[in-house]
């Protein structure tokens, strides 16, 4: 059984003749309920779950902000970016655009229609007759591609070049 089933206070049980009894412990008193009553009730406890589950690995904190160089007005909506920044992405988005007009034809429209217009993977293998793990090794190999292609590297504008 696992951890969260030992703390939980509800539970189903089959019966002798194949029904189930459904119970919500109250105040420390089982009390059976209708099967919609239950599944709203299980449904809500495992969003509650899932909600906590989730936050775990969102803690903030300065110190992790100071070491990913994080500015803390990204936080905000009064965060400004920098000129520097801004030219930075532009040069890049430039760059990544004059790489993707070397692609092949196919490699092209397969990275636009991922990258640009928000065709999912699936989608993408759906219209080739391929499998979803073909489009997305595909794309991998093709986002190299562009990026051999570029002079700069966004890897340049990290700490220490």
């Amino acid at each position: 059984m696992k951890n969260w089933q030992k703390d939980r206070n509800y539970r189903k049980y089959k019966n002798a003749d194949g029904s189930f009894t459904y119970i919500i412990t109250v105040d420390g008193e089982d009390v059976q309920v209708t099967p919609e009553v239950y599944r709203a009730y299980s449904q809500a406890d495992r969003r509650e779950r899932y909600c906590s589950e989730r936050e775990e690995g969102l803690l903030l904190s300065l110190e992790r902000f100071a070491e990913d160089n994080v500015l803390l007005s990204y936080l905000t909506k009064q965060h400004v970016e920098s000129a520097e920044d801004t030219a930075i992405r532009a040069m890049l988005t430039m760059q990544a655009l004059t790489a993707i007009g070397f692609l092949e034809p196919g490699e092209r429209r397969l990275i636009w229609d991922i990258v640009m217009n928000g065709v999912t993977e699936q989608e993408c293998a759906d219209r080739l007759g391929v499998s979803q793990v073909a489009v997305h090794k595909r794309k991998k190999r093709i986002l190299k591609k562009i990026l051999n292609l570029m002079v700069i590297k966004p890897s340049d504008f990290r700490e220490g070049k």
